[in-house]
């Protein structure tokens, strides 16, 4: 779990690596590979939805259809990664924004 308080200091951002993309049998997980000062880290993230469409009956809301808005990502492509400059492995991938499912 990555708290607010922990995304605040991670001040610094750097370009990383899809290295995987692997399903669990019920959501999306991406691992991506990001270098500071000579050091290799890693980073694996659930992949977040957000909201496209609330579908109802009458105003009973019944389902919706959301988006990664990372899920488009295969192993090989650049992710951005933000990341605290004291301690570089506390890191999160800014552009997964929104929800979890499960």
């Amino acid at each position: 779990m990555f708290f607010k308080y922990q995304k605040e200091k991670c001040t610094f951002e750097t370009t990383g690596v899809v290295i995987k993309k692997r399903w669990n049998g019920d959501v999306w997980f991406l691992t991506a590979e990001y270098i500071v000062d000579g050091i290799t880290y890693k980073k694996t993230e659930q992949m977040r939805y957000q909201k496209e469409n609330i579908h109802k009956i009458g105003k009973i809301p019944i389902g919706m259809r959301s988006s990664a808005p990372l899920g488009a990502l295969k192993e090989g492509d650049s992710v951005r990664i933000k990341y605290n400059p004291q301690k570089p492995k506390q890191a999160y991938m800014p552009d997964n924004e929104g929800l979890l499912l499960l």
